[in-house]
């Protein structure tokens, strides 16, 4: 043939996509190529070459091996942090002549390499805020949405009819088409925290940012078993395993946000054991012992009245102390509070609320999986003093951001033993680092306190940063 040609298509990296920094700021690029030669002699030989063209330099020309078929599969590596073009060319080699002669060249841009970060749990990390007030989208900021497609990260983050892994499936396989096609015309909730968690990473640390999506709306840690890994795309835990293997099986660290299903008579008691395994399993599959973990505590509910479809408020504010005793017991873990948080309906976030508490868990990410802290963990409990005559109780804490902010009236606690209450005026200490409560008679020992009980308390102790006082208690005191 007188025009011999290659024709050659990029399968992977793909535009917006973000690999994983090691310790050393560099990534590795996987690279995956389609390849078609029309007219070649068998002498001649292919030669893959790749660089990458930041925003300021142009890399050298890189072998990655030699064409052997129509697929080709390679890897870039020692690709600094930042954002690139990287663009791959077919050289051929002639015997005869012993000269190369580029046949194709293409090229994917923007291609990524900073962090990765987990998006799991139920539906508050699903995000359902309305989406007329969402976060802009921001080049540099990008998602791994369910259909295994790499995009700008922009709400809602979470599709789970246009997932790979039949498990988030909502509708029969053959409804899927209508289903999602539905979707994408009248959705109108989905907004969540996962962007402004990126943001506010970005802002301090300066690097890319990729959001691996694989939260399931009203899933309970029976459902997240990690023994049922094996299942892969059919349970949740293997389809969250198989999409960061994908990627290349490491990443910084992982956001989560879920509970509320484990608060019946069943699970609330066995959470907090469930947890401890959950998070080793996790830590173990991904080789990464350290592995950060930041997380929610269970927020309010908007239930005033018991009703037999509503779980027990005891053991709602059990999972929630569980929350808290986890941070404790599992290193490299932080709990952001949001007893504060605003609702769309009777137990999800509203957007601004979703907005505020990715922040939170950015600053504790800044904390523990960055060392650059900019915030302390936010008000928790750390000792209880009583006064002689046992009628001012106070409260000292850690973890708070500057001082507690002032208010009028302090919100939020209970003291009480076997169904009494003991009346109280609460206060914020002068050096505003503690909490004074004051009763009207002596109170019994080993009385119980509470803070942030029920399913709707009213609350508002929070420090400097706004972060609230952590639901906690019963404590005897």
């Amino acid at each position: 043939m007188d025009n011999p040609a290659v024709y050659l298509k990029i399968v992977e990296p793909v535009p917006h996509q973000v690999v994983q920094r090691d310790e050393g700021d560099v990534g590795i690029i996987p690279i995956t190529l389609n390849l078609t030669a029309v007219g070649f002699p068998e002498s001649s030989l292919g030669r893959v070459e790749a660089r990458i063209i930041g925003t300021s330099s142009v890399g050298a020309w890189r072998p990655l091996g030699l064409v052997e078929g129509d697929l080709f599969s390679g890897a870039l590596t020692n690709v600094p942090v930042g954002e690139h073009v990287v663009e791959i060319r077919i050289v051929t080699v002639t015997d005869e002549a012993d000269a190369e002669q580029e046949q194709a060249r293409s090229y994917v841009t923007p291609v990524f390499v900073g962090d990765l970060w987990i998006l799991a749990g139920q539906s508050n990390m699903d995000g359902v805020g309305k989406l007329g007030d969402i976060q802009h989208p921001e080049t540099g900021i990008s998602c791994f949405y369910m259909g295994d497609r790499w995009d700008v990260a922009t709400d809602p983050l979470c599709w789970l009819l246009e997932s790979v892994d039949p498990i988030n499936w909502e509708v029969p396989e053959a409804e899927l088409t209508r289903a999602i096609l539905e979707q994408r015309q009248f959705r109108q909730h989905g907004a969540g925290l996962g962007i402004p968690f990126a943001k506010e990473i970005r802002q301090h640390v300066q690097v890319p940012i990729g959001l691996i999506v694989c939260s399931h709306s009203g899933t309970s840690m029976a459902h997240w078993d990690y023994r049922l890994a094996d299942k892969g795309g059919h349970s949740f835990y293997g389809a969250m395993l198989r999409r960061v293997n994908k990627l290349g099986g490491k990443v910084k660290g992982c956001l989560w946000y879920q509970g509320e299903s484990d608060t019946g008579a069943e699970t609330a008691p066995l959470y907090y054991e469930t947890m401890v395994s959950w998070v080793a399993a996790l830590r173990k599959d991904l080789y990464d012992p350290q592995l950060p973990i930041i997380y929610a505590q269970l927020s309010v509910f908007y239930v005033l009245e018991p009703d037999a479809r509503w779980p027990d408020p005891a053991l709602w504010n059990r999972v929630q102390a569980d929350q808290l005793a986890l941070e404790h017991a599992i290193p490299y873990t932080a709990m952001v509070p949001t007893i504060d948080a605003d609702l769309a309906d009777i137990i999800h976030l509203d957007t601004e609320s979703l907005q505020q508490v990715g922040r939170r868990m950015a600053w504790q990410a800044l904390r523990i999986a960055y060392g650059t802290p900019i915030s302390e963990t936010g008000p928790r409990p750390a000792l209880f003093g009583w006064n002689v005559g046992r009628t001012e109780l106070t409260i000292a804490m850690t973890g708070i951001n500057g001082h507690l902010k002032d208010v009028g009236c302090v919100c939020g606690f209970r003291v009480e033993k076997e169904n009494r209450r003991f009346p109280f005026t609460a206060e914020i200490t002068e050096d505003r680092l503690r909490i004074r409560l004051r009763f009207e008679q002596s109170v019994p020992v080993d009385s119980q306190l509470s803070h942030g009980a029920g399913f709707n308390p009213a609350v508002n102790v929070k420090d400097g940063l706004g972060i609230p006082l952590v639901v906690f208690g019963p404590v005897t005191v």
